[in-house]
């Protein structure tokens, strides 16, 4: 067996709108192997994971999955089930699975499951398969050390605890989350709404502030200076300067780092030179320079201060075991670390307590060795500083902070420069004033952790996460609108008309399309990217306003959406194309991927629905979303139904276009205003600009706007280039379209048979991943459509044979009965156009369906500038023959 491919889908796609892994597996010769054949396999793998009988399977009871087992179920089947377990075990909730074969490729299956931690799942997959192989081949797997494995891959990225609760915060007010690394980093809100954050350092969180809290010397002069009570204390480079100071300053003193954070290095009230040389040593090995400053008598307190508000305060309890009268310090230690809350670093509420240099300091200080037996009820503490970084634990006394302690606080994250600050307090009473208490400021922190106000170990839970998006989105979701487009032909268009309404608002637009992503009208990444990678991109911009995002089958199939739900979703229609691509086999297998764009919105949202498709008809009852149907047929009864029951749509009506919202009717324009319907003829354009005007009305964008948009959107380079663009060369009308399936050639034919002209030429081909059938249907369009035929091929094959698809069209536009005489196979693109071109006489009209513009667009240019030269000589020569000179 081997894995082919494993992939994360982290948006809404066709399996779930969770996220989910594919994974291909090509079982070789376990292909068509059933488990009732494999009796020792099935005993040996119920043996390794006895949890596996509690699988429900399609039977929907407990044991469901031993029954598939003894009937016989494929090996694909066992490993999806072997992979959900392991992955339970390890701590992550998988609610979907299923598993398909390729029918394509014998013996490839495709397995899918959700999931809550990426890197995690990805590994157990790797694990669950490797335990099946490894069965089947007669082996013995470690599952116990495969789970590790997958917990130590998904403590690698997950989320620490401070991070987690924002991230929750911000869901609950539904603002979009994006993680931007395998950290902490992450972009809330989309577009020109979106801030960033990392752990608690806010996008506003001042850089100069941050230094400064880095600098525990230049911070204790700011706050002293004004007028913030701070131990008094030295910088020292040299262990005997710091015994020096130590001796000046006649006080019990605190040893720490200049640059430390997390309580590194930090030792408290010591009161000899032989714990002072100790103590310099151990801050050294953190930093060079060292701050050795008076030790404050008193609890140590931490208040966080978001904006101008104190939001949580803690009494923070350094690491300590209490004793049993049996177990040694070290035995204590190793059970407290056992509480499933604790973990390592940041991963959970609580850290477990490390046996350090620092621990082993602070016990030789107090004449004990990790060989000590506490008393029952005897409590030692193990440091001195109180971080639960390293096994603190706090205790909530928000409710108890003098207000005086609140101003203080406040006005010290100020004075350093923070939006968000942890304030360590050291004073006898937090009930009591700093003033008569003598409370001291020791520290002012960027980036505070904050799990021990939302996990204290007493008292109420503080929500600072919530705190923290507050005064980074104040009010609103920090989204931006987003309009979806897709469907088998006219996203294109459709995206680009939907973009030029919003425009002409004044809104400053970012679209993916076909062609390239835009930015305000402006090209910023040229390709195709109607992908969610491009979706993202352009919800990524700084500048952006609304995103109109064209949404091609590639890439829901391939990588979901990428966006968590859109405003307007619109789908054009579903016809036959790509068709045995990515097991896509029927023009309902075509619908459902697109029904997923009408899937992903809110109850208050709207999808924009082709009341002349019926697939698309159906799409209604799979949408929350508020439907507006849009038709060109003269009486369409899903619109009449509709309007029935209050509901919108537009439509035409003797040329007229309409929209009708229950009883109310909106006069639109004609049909024939719209530029881009070629005076009404091109219908495809009209159900283009009937989509548009729908997402405008639904967008909120004034009918008469919309009136005004769409007179102004041509079939030009300017406005929709690469589709239905005209040029004039040497009197034969050249049009220029993307054409590349039966029904978009078709509506193109559809469209010139309404023009005057000589003949009708075109240049086609099919791309050559569409089945023989498709490639023949386009082959008898165009023997009915055109009068002559040029038959090219793409520059990519896509898997053909050169001249293999021109052959195909070719043979069926003859068994449909065109002239053989009329067909001519050139099969490099810019040579098939020239040679369509060149066979044209004036009156023609030819229609070049490219694969690339720009060479296309390039010859026109030089034809046309040609031919303005010659026609420029030549009235030079008539007025010098018939001149006076």
């Amino acid at each position: 067996m081997e894995i082919r491919e494993i992939q994360a889908i982290e948006g809404a796609n066709v399996y779930s709108h969770r996220p989910i892994i594919r994974a291909v597996v090509d079982l070789q010769e376990w292909t068509e192997r059933f488990t009732d054949e494999l009796e020792d396999f099935r005993h040996r793998l119920v043996e390794h994971l006895p949890t596996l009988l509690e699988h429900h399977c399609s039977r929907g009871k407990a044991g469901g999955f031993l029954e598939r087992l003894q009937e016989g179920t494929l090996i694909g089947h066992v490993i999806e089930h072997v992979t959900i377990e392991l992955l339970t075990q390890a701590g992550q909730t998988i609610k979907y699975g299923k598993t398909m074969a390729i029918l394509e490729k014998p013996g490839w299956y495709e397995i899918i499951f959700n999931y809550e931690a990426k890197a995690g799942a990805i590994e157990g997959f790797k694990q669950g398969f490797s335990l099946v192989n490894t069965l089947l081949n007669q082996n013995s797997f470690n599952v116990s050390q495969a789970v590790n494995q997958i917990k130590r891959e998904m403590a690698k990225y997950e989320l620490g605890v401070s991070t987690q609760v924002i991230v929750e915060a911000c869901l609950e007010r539904g603002i979009p989350v994006h993680r931007l690394n395998g950290g902490s980093l992450l972009q809330l809100g989309y577009g020109r709404n979106q801030r960033r954050i990392q752990a608690t350092v806010t996008d506003a969180t001042s850089s100069i502030g941050v230094d400064i809290a880095c600098d525990k010397e230049m911070t204790k002069k700011i706050l002293s200076e004004g007028g913030v009570p701070v131990p008094c204390g030295h910088i020292v480079h040299t262990e005997e300067e710091a015994v020096q100071a130590f001796l000046e300053m006649e006080t019990a003193v605190v040893i720490k780092p200049l640059h430390g954070n997390q309580g590194k290095g930090v030792t408290l009230q010591l009161t000899n030179i032989a714990e002072v040389r100790a103590a310099f040593k151990l801050a050294q090995s953190f930093g060079e320079w060292v701050i050795i400053e008076e030790y404050i008598e008193g609890q140590h307190y931490r208040l966080v201060v978001v904006g101008d508000r104190l939001i949580a305060a803690a009494k923070r309890v350094p690491a300590h075991v209490i004793g049993d009268g049996r177990s040694t310090i070290e035995e204590l230690v190793a059970q407290t670390n056992a509480d499933p809350l604790r973990g390592e670093d940041h991963e959970k509420v609580l850290t477990k307590i490390k046996i350090d240099s620092v621990v082993l300091l602070n016990l030789t200080l107090k004449n004990l060795t990790l060989a000590y037996v506490p008393a029952k009820g005897e409590t030692v503490y193990l440091r001195d500083s109180a971080n639960l970084s390293t096994g603190g634990i706090a205790e909530d006394v928000t409710d108890l902070v003098h207000p005086d302690n609140v101003e203080l606080a406040v006005y010290a994250s100020k004075l350093i420069g923070l939006d968000v600050a942890g304030i360590d307090l050291v004073i006898e009473d937090i009930e009591a004033s700093y003033r008569e208490r003598s409370g001291h400021i020791i520290e002012v922190n960027a980036a505070p952790g904050i799990r021990m106000h939302h996990f204290p170990s007493k008292g109420k839970a503080r929500n600072v996460g919530k705190a923290i998006v507050e005064q980074v989105i104040p009010s609103g979701n920090g989204r931006i609108p987003i309009v979806a487009v897709s469907g088998t032909n006219g996203k294109t268009t459709t995206t680009r008309m939907i973009s030029k309404l919003l425009t002409d608002q004044q809104l400053l637009v970012g679209m993916t399309s076909t062609d390239g992503i835009y930015i305000n009208k402006k090209m910023w990444i040229k390709g195709d990217m109607t992908g969610p990678e491009s979706a993202k991109a352009v919800l990524r911009h700084p500048q952006v306003q609304v995103a109109v995002l064209e949404t091609a089958r590639g890439g829901i199939l391939r990588s979901g959406l990428g966006y968590d739900y859109a405003d307007v979703a619109v789908i054009t229609n579903v016809s036959k194309d790509h068709l045995g691509q990515y097991g896509i086999e029927t023009l309902e297998d075509i619908a459902h991927v697109k029904s997923l764009i009408a899937e992903v919105v809110k109850p208050h949202s709207y999808v924009v629905l082709n009341a002349d498709d019926p697939h698309v008809v159906q799409m209604a009852e799979r949408t929350q979303g508020r439907v507006i149907f849009f038709s060109t047929e003269k009486d369409n009864i899903h619109i009449r139904r509709h309007l029935g029951k209050g509901g919108t749509a537009v439509f035409v009506r003797r040329g007229m276009i309409l929209l009708c919202q229950g009883s109310q009717t909106f006069r639109i324009c004609s049909v024939k205003q719209i530029p881009v319907t070629w005076d009404g003829k091109a219908k495809h354009n009209i159900q283009n600009a009937l989509a548009a005007i729908a997402s405008g009305w639904a967008l909120g964008i004034s009918t008469t706007a919309i009136r005004n948009s769409l007179q102004e959107f041509s079939s030009d380079a300017e406005h929709n280039r690469g589709r239905l663009n005209l040029y004039e060369v040497s009197g034969v009308k050249v049009f220029v379209d993307y054409g590349h399936n039966a029904a978009g050639i078709q509506e193109i034919t559809n469209t010139l048979k309404h023009f005057k002209k000589k003949s009708l030429v075109g240049c086609i081909t099919v791309p050559g991943d569409r089945p023989d059938e498709t490639v023949r249907e386009v082959g008898r369009i165009a023997a009915k459509g055109f009068q002559r035929l040029i038959i090219r091929e793409d520059n990519d094959l896509r898997g053909r044979k050169p001249g293999e698809v021109a052959q195909l069209i070719y043979d069926e536009a003859i068994l449909s009965g065109m002239d053989p005489k009329m067909i001519t196979i050139v099969l490099p693109e810019i040579e098939a156009f020239c040679a369509g071109l060149d066979s044209c006489v004036p009156g023609d009209t030819f229609v070049m369906f490219y694969e690339h513009l720009e060479p296309i667009e390039e010859e026109i240019r030089k034809r046309m500038e040609l031919e303005k030269a010659l026609s420029y000589v030549a009235a030079q020569s008539d007025w010098v023959v018939g001149g006076e000179f």
